[in-house]
Order: C-alpha cells, then sequence, then structure tokens
C-alpha cells in the first residue's frame, strides 16, 4: 500500500523556485578596492622590516668567531656582520646551514661580501693591520683594489685574516669576505694578496687560498709540501706562482729557501702546472729568494743564481735570456729579495741592485746606494742610474709613463726620467718609522705602498706619479 505524506505551506515554499538577491548597484567594486589597501599596507610593512634588518647588518660591523679550523671559508672576517655556520671539506666549496627564521617573512641578512666596484655594504674590522695590497683595472682607466691583513687586537676570533677592498683608491673601505687562515707562521698562514679581476684572487704567503667568486668561496690549494712565494698574473687570465722549499719559521716563512719552482694555473682552477725551466737555475745549497714579474701574456722571472728566464704566463717552456747584473740574495721578511728587485713597465724591464753595505761583501759603492739596470727584453742590461739612501732597499716599480718609484726602510724615491735622476718623495709628515715593505703604481700616475709597521692600519697612495704621498686609513 502506497500512503502520501502531506505537505503544509512550508515545503511548498521550500520546494519552490527561488530567485537569488543581488547586491546594490557598486557594492563589488567596494569590496574589492578595500582588499587591494589591505593587501598595499601588508606589503609595506613587510618591506619596512627588511630595511630594518639589512640596516643593522652594515651598521654594525664586527668580526665574528667562526671556531673553524684554518683550511675551511671564513666568509665572516671584514664582512662585518654574523656568518652562517660553515664547513668546508678537502677541496670542496664551503656549505653554509643558516639558522632557522623566527619570522618566515623576514629575510636573512647576506653571509659574504665580495669586491665591488662601489661598495659591498659591509664594514671593515677594527684596527685592520695590512700586508699586502693588489689593484685590477674594471674598464674606463677605473681600478678596484683590496688589502689583506688581520682584524684587530682586539679580534672576536683564534683567526684574525681579514680582507677590505676599495674603488676609489682608498677613500672609503669595505670588508670582503676572507679565508680561514692564520697569519704566517712557518708553513702555515696567509700575508700576500692577488686578484686578476675582480672575481678570480689568491691570497698566499705562504699557504695558497684561490677564490673565483671574488671573495667566496676561497679553496685552500696544495702546493706539494712548498711555500708559496708570490703569485702574479696576467689581467684577467691565467697566473704564475713561484713556490719555495724553505725552513724558516714564525713569520719569516720565506727565509732559508733554497730551491723554487715555478707554477701555472688558470684564473679560476685550483690546480697548478709546474714550467720548465732550464736546469739548475732553481736551486742553491744556502739561503735565497727570487722574483717574478708579468707584463702582458709575458712573465720575467729572476732566480736565485741570479739567471733572468722568461717565457709565457700560460706556461710553456721557459728560456734564459741573460744573467742579471746582481743576485737576489737572502730573502726580506715578505719574501721579496734583499739584493735584487726586479720590475716592469710597458716599456722596459728593471732590476734595482744594491751595492755598498747591502750588497754583500763583493759589492762595490756608497752605502746605502741602489742602481738601476733597465733592459729592454731581459736579454742584455744598461746602467741608467743610482740612487744613495741611508736605508735598504724593500720594492721597485714603475708607471706606464716611465716613472720607477722605489721603496725603502727610511722612506720612498722617485725617478722621473727612467731612473736616472732620483728625489726623495714627500710624505707628508715625517713618514712611517721603518718605511715601507711594498710600493707599486697602477698608471702613470697612481700609487700605492704598504708601511712596515702594519699596525699603522694605513696605505700611503699617490696621485701625482709617486712625488708626494699620503697615508689612507683603511676603516668604514
Amino acid at each position: 500500500m502506497h500512503v502520501t505524506s502531506p505537505r503544509d505551506e512550508i515545503d511548498d515554499w521550500l520546494g519552490g523556485e527561488v530567485d537569488p538577491l543581488y547586491p546594490p548597484p557598486g557594492a563589488l567594486d567596494r569590496i574589492r578596492n578595500r582588499s587591494r589597501r589591505r593587501k598595499t599596507r601588508q606589503a609595506v610593512v613587510a618591506a619596512a622590516g627588511c630595511a630594518v634588518v639589512l640596516g643593522a647588518a652594515v651598521s654594525v660591523p664586527q668580526l665574528v668567531s667562526t671556531g673553524r679550523r684554518a683550511g675551511s671559508a671564513n666568509p665572516a672576517a671584514a664582512a662585518g656582520s654574523t656568518p652562517a655556520s660553515v664547513q668546508s671539506g678537502s677541496g670542496q666549496p664551503a656549505s653554509s646551514s643558516e639558522s632557522p627564521a623566527t619570522n618566515s617573512s623576514s629575510p636573512q641578512p647576506p653571509n659574504h661580501s665580495f669586491l665591488s666596484t662601489t661598495t659591498s655594504g659591509f664594514g671593515v674590522p677594527a684596527h685592520f693591520r695590512p700586508t699586502s695590497v693588489t689593484f685590477v683595472g674594471v674598464g674606463g682607466g677605473n681600478v678596484v683594489g683590496a688589502v689583506i691583513g688581520q682584524a684587530g687586537p682586539p679580534c672576536a676570533t683564534s683567526v684574525c685574516t681579514s680582507l677590505a677592498g676599495t674603488s676609489d683608491y682608498g677613500s672609503t673601505w669595505y670588508g670582503v669576505s676572507a679565508p680561514t687562515a692564520p697569519s704566517p707562521d712557518g708553513g702555515a698562514g696567509v700575508s700576500q694578496l692577488r686578484f686578476a679581476n675582480l672575481r678570480n684572487g689568491w691570497a698566499f704567503g705562504p699557504a695558497l687560498y684561490e677564490t673565483s667568486g671574488g671573495g667566496w668561496p676561497w679553496y685552500q690549494e696544495s702546493t706539494g709540501g712548498q711555500r708559496v712565494i708570490d703569485v702574479e698574473a696576467a689581467a684577467g687570465g691565467p697566473a704564475l706562482g713561484l713556490f719555495g722549499t724553505c725552513t724558516g719559521s714564525g713569520s719569516a716563512y720565506a727565509a732559508v729557501c733554497t730551491s723554487f719552482s715555478l707554477n701555472t694555473s688558470v684564473a679560476g682552477s685550483r690546480t697548478w702546472t709546474p714550467v720548465t725551466v732550464p736546469p739548475g737555475t732553481m736551486t742553491t745549497g744556502h739561503a735565497a729568494s727570487a722574483a717574478l714579474v708579468v707584463t702582458g701574456t709575458t712573465g720575467y722571472l729572476l732566480t736565485p743564481t741570479g739567471a733572468v728566464l722568461t717565457g709565457p704566463v700560460s706556461g710553456g717552456a721557459w728560456r734564459k735570456v741573460s744573467q742579471a747584473p746582481c743576485s737576489p740574495g737572502p730573502a726580506q721578511p715578505s719574501g721579496l729579495p734583499s739584493q735584487a728587485l726586479l720590475a716592469t713597465s710597458p716599456q722596459q724591464l728593471m732590476v734595482a741592485c744594491a751595492v755598498g753595505s747591502t750588497g754583500g761583501p763583493s759589492a762595490t759603492g756608497p752605502v746605502g746606494q741602489t742602481r738601476l739596470y733597465t733592459s729592454t727584453n731581459g736579454s742584455s742590461w744598461q746602467l741608467a742610474g743610482a740612487v744613495t739612501h741611508p736605508s735598504a732597499a724593500t720594492s721597485l716599480a714603475s708607471g706606464s709613463a716611465g716613472q720607477v718609484v722605489l721603496a725603502t726602510t727610511a722612506g720612498i724615491y722617485q725617478s722621473a726620467d727612467g731612473g736616472k735622476t732620483w728625489s726623495q718623495a714627500k710624505l707628508g709628515s715625517a713618514g712611517p718609522a721603518g718605511g715601507f715593505s711594498y710600493i707599486g703604481m697602477t698608471n702613470a700616475s697612481d700609487g700605492v705602498a704598504v708601511p712596515t709597521n702594519a699596525s699603522l692600519g694605513v696605505v700611503y697612495v699617490s696621485t701625482d706619479g709617486g712625488l708626494r704621498w699620503r697615508p689612507r686609513p683603511i676603516v668604514s
């Protein structure tokens, strides 16, 4: 039996057709406008949070403890911000693991800083003590420079090696990430710096580290047990490395070197290939030194026996072209020779020979005299002139217009005519005690010199071809 349920009025109403009610005209447009304004306010608040985080990272420069062994990459030194925890395997890039963010919408500040044509945005550690400087061209006649040295004292870590960069020839400085390596101590640590361009660089003396990222990451390279005395690079191209077998201890890493090898490496590579040189030119039975320079794609080497070798920076077989007017003698603390300084310019090759009391028992001439010899290709030498100074010569350089500058333990001397006549350069005040350990010219007018006393925290610069020099403090 089929029974039908009775329907009341409500059932009839629910079962009927329904006509939807539409909002008043313009209501949907008002809702959309309110939603867009709310999203805009949220974006502004988030951007303000970003500015606060990044501003704090830049305005509070510091050197942060890493707690890592030498040989791992160091993103903190001279970076001015706290880095992430970093661990580096042998021959592998360091990897960072950041702490979890408390607010996923707040970006983390960068952990590494790099060479730049403007600034890295990071500060330089306090009490920076420079030991080496390098400049590279970036086009249009502009250059970017970098110094390596030690932060502090005090320093927040046991490894205080730091880098600083400049894009205005030392008027201002910014932090650059440095390799985690101590100061020189026997066969460990670094004290010297060379860059081929904004990306490819080497920290060395006596160990060897390489970066192809302009400051991060750094890799420690194998040198076969030898100590790295010098690295010179062609602009943007391959590099030459002068390695030595030495037994000097402490900071005198280049002392008591009895044999040397010449090696080449492609920029961005961590492999060094031995260069073939004439036999009997790289080994002595006593403590000696050697000197290396590069001009264009050609290199010149003053060997410990006094032979002058030349060949391509890219390697191949090198040949002997002459015997230098003097032998290099024992090494200075910087690794440079003490009795023969080698330099080059677009016009000529130069050797500065110490004579008198600084030149050994066979030398002749006034006390503290340095004689400059020049050559077009290293095959023959002519005496250009001499400069007398009551000190020891430490470094030699030449500008692109033929100026020659000589750093000594008492000051700087300059020649505007290729070494024929000399005058003592003006240093503003009395100049730094102990003189200078290094001098270089980047073009016809601009030069840079590193004081022997690194604790002064300055480099000296010249903008008039080496006639006048003034200190530039390495501070943020």
